[in-house]
């Protein structure tokens, strides 16, 4: 099978010169100035941009206007920079490193870079081990700088001395699709745009019209802009896209720069590209920064820690009496990516979200708490999918890069796993298990998030812009914010506002085995038609199973016999039986019918079903007017078996939208993830009049 474009992601073809400087045998073009690289950057870009003065002054109007208000509705704003080629990260650098010499107290910097053609990860460390008085971030930068695979990539990067977190969006792909991919909100806009592609005339489609009108829809009145480029064919179609521009003195032996401004007003505007116009993400702006979290499992967790890292307050309620006691308190949960042979929103999803989880475990480990975050490496045997090839054909490993998973023979498997198997399968190296109760309690080590356990709620209540949340014993509220996140599995279905969103329970069932001495050797989790991990204080963890519409809690014998069968006829005869079972767990999943979760925010579901059947053919491909979402709700659930994998990603971009910044996901996918999707299709088959 041959890649289409989306699926390929071809490294920088770097050549070294003799001073040790980077060149691209691609474009014939230099990385950076041979005068000094760091002095450029701050000339062309940073002072250009006039970013430290802009910087301290929104940090002095945020400080001041915090002082007249409570602590719970202290202003925040998030400062964000895009630049048309990544390179060697260079420029991203010496604006961190500005932005922690100045240490904004009311602001957090966000970069995007788009980038086509990345350097590979050793190629990155040689060229910015010639700037060592960077170190203390490139550092940062190359522990989780990734080097393959399409799409958005979200970093959370943090200094090597402790300085403060930026977020950096990794955009891999052409520049002109990447960043029209990017959900349009009137509130999300870049603040300063870098321009350091390879010059127009090696590399004419970093600077076409098409890429600078889009640049122009992501701009507000007062972005500004900065490049090297003064070619006569960029000033007029900046121009052109209602950019102000004029000519600086340049830098080293260029006379001069370009530096502009939006104004708006220009003659090329591209159509905002509205996929599934139903399915927009509305504007919201809350009146206070406090949110509650309802569920503390994984979906919970994540979205209250992404919140409390922008400085809201959250207040996570949980029926049970501990943090993850349902569905996310199993002892070892597997992250591995949820492989595809279609090329669509799905299979990037699972993709992006799957390397967001792995960096994100990594951080978690290293600074925060042990989650006992072990990457040993995943892999799915050949035979797993032997009694349903028909309806599952083998994955094809081309639309995935070797480092997300390669295949690998029975001798390599055996390798691998440290134990004799019985056949080959696909390897994830970046997979591996951890303790998803300990990622949860981590997840809520946070000053500005406060847990309350055995609080259920049943009801809730949107009056004077804040939800009210009632439990049925109380006429009262137990609580009230002007923003909700609702995470907690199935039990959604028992609130008004979000019981047609279809959910199905799925039990599953996962059997403690005691380990040993040939099952002690097992190093990697390996997948048949059930799975088995190492072994942790001397148990193994195997499952689950899968029951629908089944919300029995109680353990059932014959489903630890299923799950040790779905996995010991892999390994040599009698390595494992049902006389090693040392008890087991029983929880309760939420499942949807397209195995993607619900996530977004909320939409008024009476409103919709009332508006769409009154509208005719034509409108309901292009509603002048859309049903509007529930003002502060959003939601995040349906992740099946998949929690681990997806709810770190999802958690940091429920965040996005509620704090107005831009999404960590493309239009598509969070199409594909919208609550109002499952609605939409029912609606669509009703004929127009009814």
């Amino acid at each position: 099978m041959q890649k289409s474009p989306d699926q390929i992601l071809e490294n920088a073809e770097v050549v070294w010169q003799e001073n040790g400087a980077p060149y691209s045998s691609r474009f014939a073009d230099i990385y950076f100035s041979r005068q000094g690289g760091l002095e450029e950057t701050e000339h062309v870009f940073i002072a250009a941009n006039r970013l430290r003065g802009r910087w301290q002054t929104l940090d002095k109007l945020l400080s001041e206007e915090a002082l007249t208000i409570s602590t719970a509705t202290s202003p925040q704003r998030c400062f964000t920079i895009a630049e048309l080629g990544l390179g060697t990260g260079l420029n991203f650098l010496c604006c961190w490193r500005a932005w922690q010499q100045l240490q904004p107290t009311s602001l957090r910097l966000h970069y995007i870079a788009c980038e086509k053609f990345p350097m590979q990860a050793s190629a990155l460390a040689q060229a910015l081990a010639s700037w060592p008085e960077l170190s203390n971030f490139s550092t940062s930068l190359l522990n989780a700088y990734p080097d393959h695979s399409p799409g958005y990539h979200r970093l959370q990067l943090r200094s090597q001395d402790g300085g403060s977190e930026v977020t950096l969006d990794l955009y891999y792909g052409d520049a002109a699709e990447m960043l029209a991919a990017q959900p349009l909100r009137d509130h999300v806009n870049v603040d300063a745009w870098f321009l350091d592609g390879f010059a127009p005339r090696v590399n004419p489609d970093m600077w076409s019209t098409d890429l600078l009108a889009t640049m122009a829809l992501l701009s507000r009145q007062g972005t500004t802009l900065s490049t090297y480029s003064v070619a006569g064919q960029v000033v007029r179609n900046l121009r052109e896209c209602g950019f102000h521009v004029s000519k600086q003195p340049g830098f080293g032996q260029k006379r001069h720069m370009l530096h502009g401004e939006f104004v708006g007003g220009g003659q090329i505007a591209p159509a905002p590209k509205a996929s599934a116009p139903w399915l927009q993400l509305p504007e919201y702006n809350a009146s206070t920064r406090e949110v509650i979290v309802i569920g503390a499992g994984l979906a919970g967790c994540s979205a209250a820690s992404a919140l409390a890292r922008r400085g809201f307050h959250v207040t996570v309620l949980e029926q049970e009496g501990e943090i993850a006691g349902g569905a996310s308190g199993n002892r070892q949960a597997v992250l591995q990516c949820r492989l595809s042979n279609a090329v669509n929103a799905g299979w990037q999803f699972n993709l992006q979200a799957f390397l967001y989880a792995v960096r994100y475990f990594h951080t978690i480990q290293r600074d925060i708490a042990d989650i006992q975050w072990h990457p040993c490496g995943v892999l799915n045997l050949e035979t797993a999918f032997s009694s349903r090839r028909e309806r599952c054909p083998d994955v094809q490993l081309d639309l995935y890069s070797e480092q997300v998973v390669r295949k690998v023979n029975q001798q390599e498997a055996a390798a691998l796993c440290g134990m004799a198997i019985d056949g080959g399968g696909n390897f994830l190296p970046l997979g591996g298990w951890l303790n998803p109760a300990a990622l949860c309690r981590a997840s809520l080590q946070h000053p500005l998030i406060r847990f309350s356990g055995n609080t259920t709620v049943d009801r809730l209540e949107y009056e004077n812009g804040r939800w009210q949340l009632f439990s049925a014993e109380r006429s009262l509220p137990i609580a009230s914010a002007p923003t909700l996140v609702i995470a907690n599995s199935f039990a959604a279905r028992r609130f008004i506002q979000t019981a047609p969103v279809p959910l199905t329970p799925l039990r599953g069932q996962v059997s403690y085995l005691r380990e040993s001495e040939a099952t002690r050797a097992l190093r990697s989790v390996v997948c048949g038609l059930s799975y088995m991990s190492p072994p942790h204080d001397g148990l193994h963890s195997a499952g689950a199973s899968y029951s629908k519409d089944v919300s029995d809690l109680a353990i059932s014998a014959r489903e630890h016999s299923d799950n040790i069968s779905g996995i010991s006829g892999h390994f040599p005869a009698g390595t494992l039986t049902t006389d090693v079972v040392s008890g087991g767990r029983v929880s309760v999943r939420a499942s949807t019918s397209d195995r993607m979760p619900i996530a977004g925010p909320v939409p008024d579901l009476a409103a919709l079903t009332a508006l769409y059947p009154t509208l005719k053919q034509w409108e309901r491909q292009a509603p002048r007017k859309l049903a509007p979402c529930l003002p502060g709700l959003y939601i995040s659930v349906g992740h099946g078996s998949h929690g681990v994998t997806n709810c770190p990603l999802l958690g940091e971009y429920l965040a996005s939208l509620i704090d107005n910044e831009v999404s960590p996901l493309q239009k598509s996918l969070s199409d594909c993830l919208h609550p109002a999707r499952f609605l939409l299709r029912e609606l669509r088959r009703l004929p127009p009049g009814h």
